[in-house]
């Protein structure tokens, strides 16, 4: 919006701004260069997450649903996620040659050449079957990495999330806002992250509490290779997709 005075000089004894803030906070960034340091040093990692998602009606009707979800990986290119929520579930395996997706509630299941990395493969259904794995910042080799869509950020301050003194930070980006509660104690966790799809009708939100973080587990290899029952019914990638509202 034009305020007509786009051309004057500035007021003599106040001084012109020459510098654009920094999109991300120096106390934001503090914060969050220590969780992406402590989630991409580890070989493997596990977490489990408490989900809760908005599911807009066509009359703009929000309702509220719930989901619960496990995830291990060893890097750089092993992956299992289970996934149970209200409206659905599904198991995912990746191990490095085939990302594998089972629907129990449709006995069905499809599997997929991928790349030889977690970061690769993450890239690449993306861009090629419109499918986003759960929580994949928290997955690929440096969860930083997905700073550079911020817009602004802020450090909101020392809450509380599930009973943990966390930082508290906030972002915006174009299409979203987000806020990310990161244990205040020795190792800097994530704690719990909302998102607000601010472009959507009714602005629906995404939110997950985790807890159960544990590193450098030994997994067996077989425990990210598909376990499928002999009855499910083979089909296209895009089918055996939930589509989460």
């Amino acid at each position: 919006m034009s305020t007509g005075a786009e051309t004057a000089e500035a007021p003599q004894g106040i001084a012109t701004p020459t510098k654009t803030p920094p999109a991300i906070e120096p106390r934001v960034e503090e914060v969050l260069n220590g969780v992406c340091a402590e989630l991409s040093a580890a070989k493997t990692l596990s977490y489990h997450a408490e989900i809760t998602f908005d599911s807009v009606l066509p009359s703009l009707v929000k309702l509220q649903y719930s989901a619960a979800m496990d995830a291990a990986l060893e890097r750089p290119n092993r992956l299992a996620i289970s996934y149970q929520s209200d409206l659905g579930a599904k198991r995912i395996w990746y191990n490095g040659k085939t990302l594998t997706i089972y629907d129990p509630p449709h006995v069905a299941y499809a599997s997929v050449a991928a790349p030889d990395s977690i970061d690769a493969m993450v890239a690449q259904v993306a861009k090629e079957k419109n499918l986003s794995i759960p929580l994949k910042g928290f997955d690929v080799s440096n969860p930083c990495v997905a700073l550079k869509e911020v817009l602004r950020s802020k450090y909101v301050g020392l809450n509380d999330a599930a009973g943990v003194d966390c930082d508290h930070l906030a972002f915006i980006q174009e299409d979203v806002d987000w806020q990310l509660w990161v244990d205040h104690g020795k190792k800097p966790l994530p704690r719990k992250i909302v998102i607000t799809y601010k472009k959507l009708p009714t602005q629906p939100q995404w939110e997950a509490v985790f807890s159960n973080w544990r590193f450098d587990r030994q997994l067996p290899a077989s425990f990210f290779e598909p376990t499928i029952p002999k009855k499910a019914i083979k089909t296209d990638f895009v089918e055996a997709e939930e589509k989460q509202k």
